[in-house]
């Protein structure tokens, strides 16, 4: 019978760790390893101040990261994505429009041996950015060419203004809206092997002109028709009784109060400048915060994770799915801005745009960890469903 019995159990945390599954779309690092103070003075060490460069939250990076595929493109290993190695072919300065237009001239001529180029997603383009260093500098050392130190589109509407499209710069890494009949460069992406993880989809399920009118999605090469990357699970989020919610998609765990929750010692509630909200999540640590001393501020990446590009604001729609008090303006994330350190990244959970602020500016904190204790018990629930 003992002999039964331990078989029995040994069958069942078997079964249990085959269907244990990550998440199916886990986030990567930002790329930062270094720290600084609220100046531009590099800190002697990360160790302790729960930022970008000490937590280095998130999938690390394969490497080498990026694979030359000698057929002048270039694999990104931790996405699986391949990018065209020449960073600008068209030459020049396209609208939105045009850029989705020469993507599919590029399909039309066999671009590379291939017919299944896109304008890439908001994600696709952003999950380039190195929040370390200079990007120009950065790609050119990775085997790419003729990166332009300036806004590329993406094929990802501006929700809350849909004459707007998305653009990434390749100078800073800012993401910003831009208007349709305004002109950036073109990077086409096509898909290619299995990355370290997959991105996400984007949110996004309509399509809109350049003059903003909403219109049929098939054949025009935007997001809304592609929406390529990992399909959200429904519901996303899961409240998790304890005041927490527990994203699916990302198994990231979230205060189910998006403004600075928290006992009184830890001055909750406010504004904070970045090594506020740094000091605030400590805090929380110390007071073993809903019985958690795990806390931290999180990265860019992580942030940008809870944006639906499809939804004009995400912070209403993140309320109306269990979530309160999430402000439609700007959180601060640990990490810092490589072109002005004495800068930080910050999300506006209003429109999605990912941009910096100086360090000592008040903004929103809200705090987030790993959830690995959630997404076993998660694990352990759908086996007994099963």
């Amino acid at each position: 019978m003992r002999l039964l019995a331990f078989l029995l159990f040994f069958i069942n945390c078997l079964h249990i760790s085959v269907h244990a599954a990550a998440p199916p779309a886990l986030v990567p690092q930002t790329g930062r390893t270094t720290c600084y103070e609220t100046t531009d003075t590099v800190k002697s060490t990360c160790a302790g101040t729960g930022r970008d460069g000490d937590t280095l939250s998130g999938v690390a990076w394969p490497k080498p990261r990026f694979r030359d595929n000698v057929n002048q493109a270039i694999t990104d290993t931790l996405t699986g994505l391949v990018w065209s190695r020449d960073a600008n072919p068209a030459g020049e300065y396209k609208t939105w429009q045009q850029a989705l237009d020469y993507v599919k001239a590029l399909n039309s001529k066999n671009y590379l041996g291939h017919n299944d180029w896109r304008l890439p997603n908001i994600n696709e383009l952003e999950s380039l950015v190195n929040k370390q260093s200079d990007l120009a500098t950065w790609f050119s050392s990775l085997g790419f060419s003729a990166v332009r130190v300036d806004y590329y589109w993406t094929s990802t509407t501006y929700a809350s203004h849909t004459l707007y499209a998305w653009a990434v710069s390749m100078y800073s890494g800012i993401v910003a809206g831009r208007n349709k009949t305004d002109i950036s460069y073109v990077w086409p992406v096509r898909s290619g092997d299995s990355g370290v993880l997959t991105l996400a989809k984007t949110g996004q399920t309509a399509c809109h002109d350049a003059s903003g009118t909403a219109i049929t999605c098939a054949g025009t090469g935007q997001d809304g028709e592609l929406q390529t990357g990992v399909a959200w699970p429904h519901p996303r989020f899961e409240d998790n009784g304890d005041q927490t919610m527990r994203d699916g998609l990302t198994g990231l765990v979230w205060t189910q109060d998006g403004r600075a929750p928290g006992p009184a010692a830890c001055s909750p509630g406010t504004n904070k400048t970045q090594q506020g909200a740094l000091d605030y999540v400590q805090c929380l640590n110390t007071h073993e915060f809903l019985g958690k001393s795990d806390w931290r501020l999180p990265n860019t990446n992580e942030l940008t994770s809870l944006v639906n590009r499809g939804q004009p604001d995400s912070a209403a729609h993140l309320n109306s799915l269990g979530f309160s008090h999430v402000e439609a303006s700007c959180y601060w994330s640990s990490s810092t801005y490589a072109d002005a350190t004495w800068n930080a990244w910050s999300v506006n959970m209003h429109d999605g745009a990912v941009t910096s602020f100086d360090k000592k500016h008040d903004i929103n904190a809200w705090p987030v960890r790993d959830g690995k204790q959630e997404n076993q018990m998660r694990a352990k629930r759908d086996l007994q469903e099963d």
